[in-house]
């Protein structure tokens, strides 16, 4: 979820949707904003794979927005999947 600026103020995950219909809440009559988990964990697009990694497992998250260094406009998401899909490849490309 991104303000008027495209600056990251919240998130919505899976937790968050699971959240709202287990308190009776009807998705389609909610947005973003009613259900986001504010200000989550963010990263720089050049911050290292071991660095973000132990912001996944410190924070217990799955996936984690990816902004601009100088506006803070999101960019992307890593996910856990992102990483793991990656260092297989890295693993698995022929050596010369």
């Amino acid at each position: 979820v991104v303000n008027d600026n495209d600056s990251v103020i919240g998130i919505v995950t899976a937790v968050d949707a699971l959240k709202a219909i287990r308190e009776g809440k009807s998705l389609n009559a909610m947005t973003a904003k009613d259900i986001m988990t504010p200000h989550p964990s963010e990263i720089k697009k050049d911050t290292p794979i071991n660095d973000i990694i132990d912001v996944m497992i410190k924070k217990e998250i799955v996936t984690v927005p990816v902004v601009e260094d100088n506006t803070n406009e999101i960019i992307g998401v890593v996910s856990r999947l992102d990483i793991i899909t990656e260092k297989l490849k890295e693993e698995l490309r022929p050596q010369d």
